[in-house]
């Protein structure tokens, strides 16, 4: 019987396929509850009963504690994980806080608590699987590290980059070993792949254009949200360290006129015409977003990244940057940032509204940290270049930079190379023999607009009437999410039971 351990948060799919599973699977669940006001429901609630579960923020607090500096290095020897990596991934301790600088000490502070805390819950349920969405912060990360590092298989559930499809992996972005075996070989016409990537991107802008996008929903829930922060009790959580009333709406107003700001700066500094010369592009990733801060932690200051790249072209080329069309969820970037790119003489700025369809077909070369533009590129038959493992690494038209000296060689022998269709045509096999049909963009923008107003509050108490109503209610798609789960869990099972009988 396997032991699964599922990490969750209030609106989560997670909870409705574990559901699923605990009802079609001879097995035991545990849960970590990352959750604050919507603790009553999951100690209310019997739809799911879990053999023990915890709650994340009863144990991890901004309180100083004896730092213990031997017990983290031996942590970081017991599991080789690198702590300082983690906490710089974190958005919470990084310049991305507007309302509080982590000292070193406070910071170690809570890297302990995490350590220990994980450990106590392994070491008591000794799970066969965690189940957990795409990690993004240091409570979720390292839960994931740990996992890996004693065994535990990790089920993650993202995108496939390709259409409106999922995929469940260890680590989102990268293909298995297994994955690589037995897949079709259909032959897709150009026109079949640019309709899978733009499927992909519809799933993108249904999400942008319904995330936040309501001034009623913003003012709803802005009285709710400030007797929330009042609370001393919601402070206690590490990452609402500096969170009072006068702050959160001094820095919501000038928000509101900083985006108004930075869109007029960029619609008056940016092309929307692309000039008839020869250009490399290089498409921004969104900030902040794990898709950066996790897998490629060295080169996560894209800033930085576009100087070398200017530094390394060929004299005949110039580098094109577009912003990317999800930062104006964010209030887009500073205008010094934007300032710093147009002062270098070999650069021009695009604006967002350029497609990447555009401006891909008319580039010799697409260059991206990380992200779907340089798998889009492919499809346009250009060639690319990233800087850490993307799902479509293994095609030889994408080179990845390991050492910054070697950037301008790279760069020609990129430019040199051409893009081999068939080589396209195996990637997406692989992707669809390994990826399902399941529009999460949309699951998302639903679940917000029936309990978080829209996503702008997501800290409420939700009972146990209204997610039984989201689950019946999108029923077809949790028995979905939920079985794949279960063949994935029964693949791993099959292959360790094969291995053992082997040995």
């Amino acid at each position: 019987m396997p032991k699964i351990l599922f990490f969750l948060e209030i609106g989560s799919p997670h909870f409705g396929i574990a559901k699923y599973i605990k009802e079609n699977l001879d097995c035991e669940v545990f849960a970590i509850i990352n959750t604050n006001k919507a603790k009553n429901f999951f100690l209310e609630q019997n739809l799911i009963k879990f053999t023990n579960q915890w709650f994340l923020r009863d144990n991890i607090t901004n309180t100083n504690t004896n730092l213990d500096l031997e017990y983290l290095r031996k942590f970081e020897e017991k599991y080789q994980i690198d702590l300082w990596n983690v906490v710089y991934s974190d958005v919470t301790f990084r310049e991305y806080n507007p309302y509080y600088t982590f000292s070193r000490d406070e910071i170690l502070s809570v890297v302990k608590q995490i350590c220990e805390f994980y450990e106590k819950i392994l070491d008591q349920s000794n799970p066969d699987y965690l189940i957990i969405r795409p990690t993004d912060a240091i409570a979720d990360q390292l839960l994931q590290m740990i996992c890996k590092a004693k065994g535990v298989r990790v089920l993650t559930l993202g995108f496939a980059r390709l259409g409106q499809r999922t995929m469940i992996s260890t680590d989102m972005d990268v293909l298995e070993a297994h994955m690589l075996e037995n897949f079709e070989n259909v032959q897709f016409t150009q026109q079949e792949l640019f309709e899978l990537m733009h499927g992909y991107t519809k799933q993108q802008d249904i999400f942008r254009k319904k995330f936040r996008n309501s001034k009623l929903n913003w003012l709803k829930t802005g009285i709710e949200f400030l007797g929330l922060i009042s609370k001393k009790e919601y402070r206690r959580y590490y990452a609402h360290s500096g969170r009072t009333v006068p702050r959160v709406i001094g820095i919501e107003i000038s928000n509101k006129f900083k985006k108004i700001i930075r869109e007029r700066f960029l619609d008056k500094n940016s092309i929307r015409k692309l000039p008839d010369e020869k250009f490399v592009y290089f498409s921004l990733g969104l900030e902040p977003e794990r898709t950066i801060l996790i897998p490629t932690p060295f080169y996560s200051n894209q800033l930085e990244v576009i100087k070398n790249l200017a530094r390394a072209l060929p004299i005949e080329y110039q580098l094109f940057v577009k912003e990317h069309p999800m930062q104006k969820v964010r209030g887009w970037r500073e205008i010094e940032y934007y300032k710093e790119i147009l002062d270098l003489p070999n650069v021009q700025l695009i604006h967002p509204s350029v497609t990447n369809e555009e401006i891909t077909k008319k580039s010799s070369l697409v260059v991206a940290v990380v992200g779907t533009s340089t798998l889009e590129a492919a499809i346009f038959g250009k060639p690319s270049i990233v800087f850490g493992k993307v799902i479509h690494s293994d095609l030889p038209s994408v080179f990845r930079v390991k050492n910054l000296e070697e950037l301008p060689t790279i760069i020609n022998k990129a430019l040199e190379t051409k893009v081999e269709m068939k080589d396209v045509n195996k990637l997406v096999n692989i992707i669809m023999k390994n990826s399902f049909d399941y529009e999460e963009g949309l699951l998302r923008v639903q679940i917000n607009d029936r309990l978080f107003h829209g996503g702008e509050l997501f800290d409420r108490n939700i009972s146990v009437e209204e997610i039984k109503a989201v689950l019946d209610e999108h029923e077809e798609v949790f028995n979905l999410l939920g079985e794949k789960h279960i063949e994935k869990i029964k693949f791993y099972d099959y292959q360790k039971n094969k291995d053992f009988k082997r040995s």
